[in-house]
């Protein structure tokens, strides 16, 4: 420090040196002077800035040293020799630490997978978890609703039973339990409904129009339970003992002379009685064949005898049975002094003017037709009782004879005959309820709003379908309902003595000739047929109504004309008659054998034309018989019926259309019914059994109803079987026969309601290929009739033979099938019809009637007015009101025909 000090003593004074020369100085020497005098001045911060940078090179070797030592080494110059050693190892650490980068990524994408397993199994695992946790949350929710469901169940057998032992205030109780706010809502529906019909009742019994004064002498019985009401005071109100609370014992009137009548018939003029004493109407739905016509003939002679009544009564009744009705008075009632009111204008102004002017009758016949032409004559008169036969004619509201009926004629009392009360749908029973009570049955949709909902579950597809004690309810309530209107008896509940009737369906084939046309018919809408044109060329007729057509087809392709033409040429009566159509080759199987064991047959036909077409069959085979059709008149009707019922009939078979031969006649000598093809109304059908099995009958009855297998016959038979379904839950589960138990029509109910899945349409099926064994089995009725059959058979099959080998000699042609082949149709026949163009001509292919025809009859085609028309018609060579019609010669015993050959 001392040297420091001593060293800055001497720049001290060179300092001060320098100014006072610079004082001094000239001035181009002074500035050197002051750079030089600055120079000293910075002397002791630049010693102090070189002995900051010695220190920190001081520092930055001592570290950079210990870093990298290399750095400080001598570089030596490398032989090539190190220099390739050194590229080598060099190269290794490459590879070296690329191993390990490519390891590391390696490892990086192990762990990641690693990781997602890891993450699956855990979600598997939660997921098992939680599916075992729902599963036991499920079982004990199912566990909680079958525990629930058993005392629903339990609650639901309780409400039924309390509700077939009508002890409503249980039932009502029990619904208040359950909280089921369907059925409470259902209650109160049809529980008002009934309040209402209830207090109409009432209202009809005090009607003024009923001028009479029966006094109610007889106390009414104890309270039919199945019948009690409550109403809105809450007081019990019996029903039915209220609709009938006047009871009078019945007997057969003295006047009844034709014979005694059955216990139900008797039961049945009760009821009538009952009806009249307590000013009310009604509907006899006595299933056909129990004799409803002789039990209406005794209420008016009941009327005449014991009330003292003379009329006069107004009968009304299809023409098909106005002469039935007139021989049933002349047997069982003769004293009664009746007209029947029929024939021309002239007779019936006559009728007028000398009989119904001066009121010289107690009852008068007459038909649908008369009651409408003749209304200013026949409304004129206050009829005491108006009695309607087949009164499911009336089942349309708005039909021109409800509406004139309604409307012009006056009369105190009402009686609806039908054997079918139900053929559709509850709107049409209640037409007819609305005929014969308008105060009571007034609005048909809330008869049809309260009641209809359990037949209903074939209509909208949303609509909630009824359980079956909903369903029982609506329907226990209907009947209630209806009780105390409608009678209805079986003749298996009251004719215990009465014949089995057996039906079955019989399945047919189609030949090859049918199918082809069924085919065409139903891809196309048309048939090929030969055309008359150079070099018979094929042409295609057009055709209105497919249905209809495939129907045709069905029954017998002769009905088109030109189809028989080009396979019969000559159209003459041969075995092509029985080989183009399956249901005439199974009756030509089946009625030789029928004929050979003594029994009679019914066949009923929905076209006239089939009828024609099955004349000339029986005409080939030698089968006699009758024929009855819409077209043949009402006396000829009657001379009929009494030639196939006599004694020693020659007549095997009696052909009947099913519109005009189904209603009104009696033909229990015959114990065979053929249905040829179904009708559309299954009750039809039911009406046409009837005929044969019916009170009288002596020997079981059997039904074959033949349908055509894989068509549109099917379709129609199961929709038959669906109105037939209808009318067993609303009449037939009903039993209103006043006799059966709340059991009994509970138990009928039940099985109803029940699905049924081998349920069959409307009888036993047959094989679908019927051969002579099966047929055999199912015509017998004894061992010996099927020894008969067999023996047919085997002569059946040696004629057959034998007419082949006359035919065509001991050639190597192939015998023929029972049914036409495809190989023998004509070309026409066989030609596909896919890449033909279809030219749809106007004109129709005409039917072949008999067997040339004008005009095409699907059915009778005849209204009232057209037989009336014709029965008016006094020339025996005048043409009918249909030009398809054939009259028949009560001489001859056989229609008339053109010639033919043989």
């Amino acid at each position: 420090m001392e040297v420091e000090e001593h060293q800055k003593q001497p720049l001290g004074y060179l300092l001060r040196e320098y100014y006072e020369e610079m004082a001094k100085s000239a001035s181009p020497e002074r500035q050197r002077d002051i750079i030089e005098l600055r120079s000293l001045q910075l002397r002791d911060k630049q010693s102090k800035l070189r002995e900051e940078i010695v220190r920190g090179m001081e520092e930055a070797s001592k570290l950079a040293t210990s870093v990298d030592r290399a750095a400080y080494r001598k570089i030596m110059k490398q032989t090539l020799r190190e220099a390739k050693i050194t590229e080598k190892l060099e190269k290794q650490q490459r590879i070296d630490r690329e191993k390990k980068e490519k390891q590391r990524h390696l490892d990086y994408l192990q762990t990641v997978c690693n990781q997602g397993r890891d993450l699956i199994s855990w979600h598997k695992a939660h997921q098992a978890k939680m599916g075992k946790l729902g599963k036991a949350v499920l079982q004990f929710h199912a566990h909680v609703d079958r525990e629930e469901q058993r005392r629903a169940d339990k609650m639901s057998k309780e409400r039924i039973k309390a509700l077939r032992n009508d002890d409503e205030e249980a039932y009502m109780k029990l619904i208040d339990e359950a909280k089921d706010t369907r059925l409470t809502l259902l209650l109160k529906q049809t529980g008002s409904y009934l309040e209402s019909l209830t207090r109409a009742v009432v209202d009809q019994q005090n009607d003024p129009i009923h001028s009479q004064n029966e006094e109610d002498s007889l106390a009414p019985d104890e309270p039919d339970e199945e019948t009690m009401l409550t109403d809105k005071n809450g007081n019990k109100i019996d029903y039915f003992r209220m609709a009938h609370r006047i009871q009078e014992s019945v007997r057969q009137p003295d006047m009844l002379v034709g014979g005694t009548l059955k216990e139900y018939q008797v039961k049945g003029l009760q009821w009538m009685v009952s009806l009249y004493n307590n000013r009310l109407n009604g509907i006899l739905a006595d299933e056909m064949g129990l004799g409803k016509t002789i039990q209406t003939i005794s209420l008016i002679t009941y009327l005449i005898e014991h009330k003292g009544l003379q009329g006069p009564y107004l009968i009304v009744v299809p023409l098909s049975t106005l002469t039935n009705w007139a021989l049933e008075f002349e047997k069982w009632a003769p004293s009664v002094r009746k007209i029947v009111y029929k024939g021309p204008p002239d007779v019936r102004k006559e009728i007028q003017k000398k009989q119904i002017k001066h009121r010289d009758f107690q009852v008068l016949l007459t038909t649908f037709d008369y009651v409408i032409k003749d209304r200013p004559a026949l409304s004129k008169i206050k009829w005491l009782h108006m009695i309607i036969d087949e009164g499911h004619r009336m089942k349309n509201i708005n039909s021109k004879l409800t509406l004139v009926l309604r409307q012009y004629y006056q009369s105190r009392y009402r009686l609806i005959l039908t054997g079918t009360p139900l053929q559709n749908n509850l709107p049409e029973l209640w037409a007819l309820l609305n005929f014969i009570l308008p105060k009571i049955f007034n609005s048909v949709k809330s008869f049809e709003e309260w009641f209809n909902t359990p037949f209903s579950n074939q209509g909208v597809q949303d609509r909630v379908d009824l359980n079956e004690e909903e369903q029982l309810l609506i329907i226990k309530r209907l009947h209630k309902v209806l009780r105390p209107f409608l009678l209805r008896r079986l003749k298996r509940d009251v004719e215990s003595e009465l014949p089995d009737k057996i039906e079955r369906v019989v399945k047919c084939k189609l030949s090859a000739l049918q199918l082809r046309l069924y085919t065409q018919m139903k891809k196309h809408g048309i048939l090929f047929a030969k055309g008359s044109g150079e070099g018979g060329r094929t042409s295609i007729k057009g055709l209105n109504n497919t249905i209809m057509q495939l129907r045709k087809i069905c029954n017998h392709p002769f009905v088109f004309e030109e189809v028989e033409r080009s396979i019969n040429p000559y159209k003459i009566s041969n075995e092509l008659l029985y080989r183009t159509s399956g249901k005439f080759e199974l009756l030509d199987r089946l009625l030789p054998k029928l004929k050979a064991t003594g029994h009679r047959v019914l066949i009923f036909f929905q076209m006239t034309q089939i009828m024609d077409i099955m004349e000339d069959f029986c005409i080939y085979r030698g089968h006699r018989h009758l024929r009855l059709d819409g077209s043949t008149k009402s006396d000829d009707r009657s001379h009929l019926l009494e030639i196939f019922n006599a004694p020693e009939s020659p007549y095997f078979i009696f052909l009947l259309s099913t519109r005009a031969g189904g209603l009104g006649l009696n033909l229990q000598t015959a114990d065979t019914v053929i249905i040829f093809d179904s009708d559309w109304n299954p009750h039809q059908d039911l009406q046409a059994q009837d005929r044969a099995h019916r009170i009288g009958q002596t020997k079981e009855v059997r039904i074959f109803r033949l349908i055509t297998e894989n068509s549109i016959e099917e379709s129609i038979l199961a929709r038959a079987q669906y109105k037939l379904d209808i009318d067993g839950k609303v009449i037939q589960a009903g039993k209103f026969d006043n006799r059966s138990t709340e059991e009994d029509r509970e138990a009928f109910l039940r099985s109803l309601l029940e699905d049924k899945t081998d349920e069959d349409d409307g009888g036993e099926e047959e094989s679908e290929d019927l051969d002579d064994e099966e047929l055999n089995l199912m015509l017998k009725r004894s061992d010996q009739e099927y020894a008969v059959f067999t023996k047919i058979d085997l002569e059946r099959q040696r004629s057959d033979l034998e007419d082949w080998r006359r035919r065509y000699g001991n050639t190597t042609t192939k015998k023929p099938e029972r049914l036409i082949q495809d190989w023998e149709l004509p070309e026409v026949y066989r030609y596909e019809s896919d890449g033909l163009e279809e030219s749809r001509d106007s004109d129709l292919v005409m039917g072949r009637g008999q067997r040339s025809k004008e005009t095409v009859r699907y059915d009778d085609g005849l209204t009232e007015g057209q037989w009336l028309k014709a029965m008016e018609s006094e020339e025996a060579g005048n043409k009918h009101a249909t030009n398809s019609k054939r009259g028949w010669s009560p001489q001859e015993g056989q229609t008339k025909k053109r010639p033919r050959m043989q």
